[in-house]
């Protein structure tokens, strides 16, 4: 199924999909997935042992949220054996998301879903997302403009928002310029996540819990959704930080940004396998977003940053073992013992 057959046909499919995706990717393609079936989804998003419970709770209420998907993350066989009448109950009251990491497409008999594979080629996918938005309201975007969306928005969850924002300013003009791109859409989360490993850097947990605030009230998403994502953000910056610390012997000379853009560039072309998931890797990055991720790695030991992943890891853990309602607080918590 193409892409592009993919986000215009979604909504007509199955109450249950089955996505078949990566890790990488797992939390904006639950934003595109939601998308489809809401403009504001609330999404539920349970993985491992929290599948089963949540999933019969939500089935034996009477009464449910409007909006709601239930995203269920690599769920164990014997669990949807288990669960499947629960989700035979659901039908036609809240879409379901099986969304799967593995290359392998699972088996789950008595259970009714389309399956869908998403692309994972990350220009590609941004570029069938915006072509079918745009095309369902009659307007186009020049290259020009398409590139500097790419630049302004590397989050694929907030796409279609801030798509809907340009649709809106530019009225009845038909096509989007870069003009329009500049004046509407959002910066990245990209100056915060810096700030954050600035504030970590200098131990002010003042700071940090104000950019960790910041970064939630600027998601426009369930708490619960956007504290995972932020968990994802800072496991992928600190796995960028530790590449510019491997490297920082041949880069540390180049302390001037067009000196590092040429050093950063012979690096990416030595690279004999380039690796499909680019973008996370330090090579790949934007020039300038790679340039700041060097000067900031300078002012770490390498033993902090894996201290800092480790942290990490313990918190992904307890963020899953622990109820949703409390998912903020185990981050704040955790951060401010670091």
């Amino acid at each position: 199924m193409k892409n592009t057959d993919f986000y215009s046909n979604l909504r007509k499919m199955k109450d249950i999909i089955i996505a078949m995706g990566t890790k990488d990717n797992v939390h904006e393609d639950i934003g595109i997935l939601s998308h489809q079936f809401f403009d504001s989804p609330h999404n539920i998003v349970v993985s491992g042992e929290g599948i089963r419970d949540t999933v019969v709770e939500i089935a034996s209420s009477l009464f449910l949220e409007e909006r709601i998907v239930l995203i269920l993350v690599d769920p164990d066989k014997n669990v949807m054996e288990e669960i499947k009448t629960n989700l035979y109950a659901l039908k036609g009251r809240v879409p379901v998301i099986i969304y799967i990491t593995s290359d392998t497409k699972p088996v789950f008999p008595g259970i009714e879903a389309d399956v869908v594979v998403m692309e994972r080629e990350s220009e590609k996918r941004l570029k069938d997302r915006v072509t079918t938005v745009l095309k369902r309201y009659g307007k186009q975007m020049t290259d020009k403009a398409f590139d500097l969306l790419k630049e302004r928005i590397r989050d694929e969850a907030v796409l279609e928002t801030e798509l809907m924002k340009l649709i809106n300013y530019t009225g009845d003009k038909k096509r989007i310029d870069s003009k329009d791109i500049m004046a509407i859409t959002a910066k990245t989360h990209q100056d915060d996540l810096i700030g954050f490993f600035e504030a970590f850097s200098n131990k002010d947990k003042k700071k940090i819990i104000y950019i960790l605030d910041n970064l939630i009230n600027t998601m426009n998403l369930p708490l619960e959704t956007a504290i995972i994502i932020i968990h994802s953000y800072l496991v992928k910056q600190t796995r960028l930080l530790l590449h510019a610390k491997d490297i920082e012997e041949k880069l540390s000379p180049y302390t001037k940004y067009p000196d590092f853009t040429k050093v950063l560039n012979r690096w990416k072309d030595s690279m004999d396998l380039k690796p499909i998931e680019k973008k996370q890797y330090l090579a790949f990055q934007k020039p300038y977003y790679a340039f700041k991720l060097s000067n900031t790695a300078r002012k770490f030991d390498k033993k902090d940053l894996i201290s800092f992943l480790d942290t990490l890891s313990r918190i992904d853990l307890a963020i899953k073992k622990g109820p949703e309602h409390e998912r903020r607080v185990i981050l704040e918590t955790s951060l401010l013992e670091i």
